[in-house]
């Protein structure tokens, strides 16, 4: 008898069916924030948390993602319920998220940053965003050519708990290439 390698693996028919449909990709693309640049902060967001941004791009509410409104139910900001405490803000939890990311990262510089003993605030609000990615968005692909937008009301509480010292942030970076 030999190993069979991921042979308990699911497969895709081994998820319900109305799982599938009750979870749906991230809904950015159906967001207009043309010249949301110029407009104010109260014109725009819908949960009172959100801040300017540098971007239009930038310009989203947590309300305005479908994948959050379930979580929130427009009833609060996405930073006032507990498991986005819990989840992205939770040190504990970083730390547990940083050493897969240091098992899993194939980039030496990347490593390297991740690996510090004390990581720089840089660092950790990287790890922050990409829990919030995966948080909100389990069931698409996320990476190289499909970068996804955050919410501004989430960059400002992160930005908030891990500081840059001198104000400035790298902020959203586009792609030109269109997930499949």
């Amino acid at each position: 008898m030999s190993l069979q390698p991921y042979c308990f693996e699911p497969t895709l028919e081994d998820i319900d069916e109305p799982t599938l449909e009750t979870i749906s990709v991230n809904s950015i693309v159906a967001i207009s924030c043309d010249e949301r640049t110029k407009k104010e902060t109260k014109d725009w967001c819908l949960c009172k948390k959100c801040t300017t941004m540098k971007s239009d791009k930038e310009y989203v509410c947590c309300f305005e993602f479908e994948n959050l409104t379930k979580l929130h139910r427009k009833k609060n900001c996405i930073i006032n319920i507990p498991s986005f405490q819990k989840v992205i803000m939770d040190e504990e939890i970083l730390n547990i998220t940083r050493h897969q990311m240091i098992i899993k990262a194939r980039n030496s510089n990347k490593k390297k940053m991740l690996s510090s003993p004390y990581p720089q605030n840089k660092t950790w609000r990287f790890i922050c965003y990409k829990q919030f990615i995966h948080w909100i968005n389990s069931w698409s692909a996320i990476g190289k050519g499909n970068h996804i937008c955050i919410p501004a009301c989430v960059v400002k509480a992160i930005r908030k708990k891990y500081p840059e010292n001198n104000g400035n942030y790298v902020g959203f970076k586009e792609n030109n290439k269109f997930p499949e």
